[in-house]
């Protein structure tokens, strides 16, 4: 499952349309939309995926993994 698809998920799973999850996030929904169908060129910054893991009350790790963005340890 790529990280688009498992934001896309998420948010249905939590009944929110792209524009109320954008606003809980302060993103554009343009761009949620362009996470979801992973049309970036570019992955999220970590503070995105945070914030997007707090809207959507799932482990920060999980997107940070999904992304590749996981810290060293």
């Amino acid at each position: 499952m790529t990280l688009g698809e498992r934001i896309k998920a998420l948010r249905q799973g939590g009944g929110l349309t792209q524009r109320q999850l954008a606003e809980q996030t302060g993103l554009d929904f343009t761009y949620l939309s362009k996470i979801e169908n992973d049309r970036l060129e570019h992955m999220p910054s970590i503070r995105v995926l945070q914030q997007l893991a707090a809207a959507l009350d799932v482990d920060e790790l999980e997107l940070l993994d999904l992304a590749d963005k996981v810290p060293p340890t």
